[in-house]
């Protein structure tokens, strides 16, 4: 058995990995969920993190 190295075995999964991941569990992005991708696509990594979280955390009568 080799030793895995951890700068590949702990990265996080890219967009088309993730999409295709999702696709198979039946997961589907809302119309909200969409705009927010499209909105932060060039955001750092902590900006997409900070954004979702504000989705999240929002009342659930005001979540679109």
């Amino acid at each position: 058995m080799s030793k895995r190295d951890s700068k590949t075995y702990n990265r996080p999964l890219g967009a088309k990995a993730y999409a295709a991941i999702a696709e198979v569990e039946g997961v589907r992005l809302t119309e909200a969920g969409r705009k927010r991708l499209a909105k932060t696509k060039n955001l750092p990594q902590e900006g997409r993190r900070a954004e979702i979280l504000r989705a999240y955390k929002a009342d659930k009568t005001t979540r679109t």
